[in-house]
């Protein structure tokens, strides 16, 4: 087994840092993402840490079916990131109060993300989809500025309200956005 996965192993183990192993040349987009537990000449072990952040399963490695090592990419980090932060990110969700108390249309939802400062996601029916906060509205449009899933400044972008097709006002992915944004601006 190469040096170089050996090294790149016993520093995740030792930083406690999630990693990404390929083994299915037949599929080389396909990989499990881990801590490391134990490694040897012969086999890796890893807790696997599935997309949302939770461990899933004990699982090794023959070292002869691995073929890569991915390590501190941003999936990886944002993995990460999630598993660091599970109370946050899958905290108890509750219900803005103007949604039981008045008439919920499009508009409406993107007036109160506007005064609230909520970060919502917006899906319309051109198959676009935004996450961000909506910084002015109009009767017919909305600008909104916009983020990567990784935190990232994405621009403005401007639509027509009759184009939005649902709206979310909070979910797992925008919790985390919320988090990432809020840690960069050095908040809690």
């Amino acid at each position: 087994m190469s040096g170089l996965f050996q090294e790149v192993f016993e520093r995740a183990r030792q930083e406690k840092r999630l990693l990404g192993v390929r083994t299915s040349q037949s599929d080389p987009s396909r990989f499990s993402v881990g801590y490391v537990l134990s490694f040897s000449d012969e086999v890796v072990v890893l807790r696997i840490i599935n997309r949302d952040g939770m461990s899933t399963a004990i699982q090794s490695f023959n070292m002869t079916d691995v073929f890569q090592v991915d390590y501190d990419d941003q999936y990886i980090r944002h993995v990460e990131f999630k598993a660091d932060n599970l109370d946050k990110v899958y905290a108890g969700i509750k219900s803005p109060a103007f949604l039981e108390q008045e008439y919920i249309t499009v508009p409406l939802l993107l007036a109160r993300a506007h005064e609230q400062g909520q970060l919502v996601n917006v899906y319309t029916h051109l198959g676009m989809d935004y996450y961000g906060y909506v910084r002015r509205l109009t009767p017919e449009q909305v600008l909104m500025e916009c983020y990567t899933e990784y935190g990232h400044s994405d621009g403005l972008v401007v639509f027509r309200i009759e184009d939005v097709r649902n709206f979310i006002w909070s979910n797992e992915d925008s919790r985390v956005l919320e988090l990432r944004l809020s840690l960069q601006r050095g908040g809690a």
